[in-house]
């Protein structure tokens, strides 16, 4: 028989530290997304923290992508910050996966319809009418 050690026991901790990260920083990006078509000056403030990236501003043949680096830069930085986290956290934690794996699907599944505007619209003008954002 083998003794496994703490050490030597995988444990399921680093897989949902992996792969909550990847829904928040999702989440992230479809929330900015929203938030910059609701002005033009939260669509700036939204740029502003992509400005760094080549090809955010300007004009010319390749034109400019504008605030998606700053959907992204945020997205990233939700990602990185959360996988850093998370995984200090839970690296030693056991969760029951199966009970993830629906969650992380489903999460997916409501976050990718969120995207699409006839069904995240209204609910985004009302959230934006109740915060005063509009």
């Amino acid at each position: 028989m083998i003794n496994e050690t703490d050490d030597q026991k995988l444990h399921s901790g680093p897989v949902v530290a992996a792969s909550l990260p990847l829904l928040l920083a999702f989440l992230t990006l479809m929330v900015s997304h929203h938030i910059s078509r609701l002005t033009k000056e939260l669509d700036n403030v939204v740029h502003s923290y992509g400005h760094w990236i080549p090809g955010s501003t300007g004009s010319g043949p390749t034109g400019s992508i504008g605030s998606y680096s700053g959907k992204e830069t945020l997205a990233l930085g939700v990602w990185l910050v959360s996988w850093l986290i998370f995984h200090l956290l839970w690296r030693k934690q056991d969760f029951p996966l199966q009970a993830w794996t629906r969650i992380f699907v489903i999460g997916l599944l409501i976050i990718t319809l969120g995207f699409f505007h006839p069904l995240a619209d209204p609910i985004v003008l009302f959230i934006a009418d109740l915060v005063g954002a509009r």
